[in-house]
């Protein structure tokens, strides 16, 4: 072999131990997350079911709130499943609430572009948007029967 063959090998290799190394990492870190996220969404799904036979589930997704939940959305209603089996499901009417509405006011009243924009349950039925100007994050939330402001929290990261 020649020189230039063995450094190709060798980089290639290195390269390879580099791609493996960072899989794993992900793999332990955020697909662990990721799939821990999936599971508790597959079993407030099952709850729910289980509890309300007739539901038809358009979306659902993990709100990590004083207590975590998953919401699923349906076309005039929202449930709210706690994670915990001990808590009750919330079910709240969405017909009078335009969630893109609320999403594009509270876009035009802090500035910047939307990250995201949904439902959540915190003590009570809201609506989350957050959105990013600069270094800054701006989380809002809306009553979810009214769409009433309730409070502003901003988040600035340093660089």
């Amino acid at each position: 072999m020649t020189r230039k063959t063995k450094v190709v090998i060798a980089f290639m290799t290195a390269l390879i131990g580099v791609v493996i190394v960072f899989s794993g990492i992900y793999w332990f870190t955020v697909g662990h997350t990721e799939r821990t996220k999936e599971k508790m969404i597959e079993e407030a799904r099952e709850r729910l079911v289980a509890e309300q036979p007739s539901v038809s589930i358009e979306r659902a997704e993990l709100f990590n709130g004083t207590e975590p939940y998953i919401v699923f959305e349906e076309t005039d209603r929202v449930q709210f499943v706690p994670v915990d089996d001990k808590l009750p499901i919330v079910t709240r009417d969405i017909a009078t609430v335009d969630l893109d509405q609320i999403c594009a006011d509270s876009v035009a009243e802090t500035g910047g572009t939307l990250v995201s924009c949904k439902y959540g349950f915190d003590e009570r039925a809201l609506i989350e948007v957050v959105t990013k100007a600069g270094t800054s994050y701006t989380y809002s939330y809306y009553t979810l029967q009214a769409g009433e402001f309730i409070r502003r929290v901003q988040l600035t990261d340093s660089p």
